[in-house]
């Protein structure tokens, strides 16, 4: 996959949307574990998108 391909912009769409709801779990929920789960979800789809970079 190349840097700017449809893939590529999707992938860093998705990641951006659940780090910006990580961020909102953070500041609204009094658990953070919702933090914790879509900010985990976040860095995977970032590393999904590294490693398809790579490869």
């Amino acid at each position: 996959m190349k840097r700017g391909s449809r893939t590529d912009e999707i992938l860093s769409l998705i990641f951006i949307l659940m780090a910006v709801a990580a961020g909102i779990c953070y500041f609204a929920a009094d658990s953070k574990v919702a933090f914790w789960i879509t900010g985990g979800i976040a860095v995977v789809f970032r590393l999904i998108q590294y490693a398809l970079r790579f490869f």
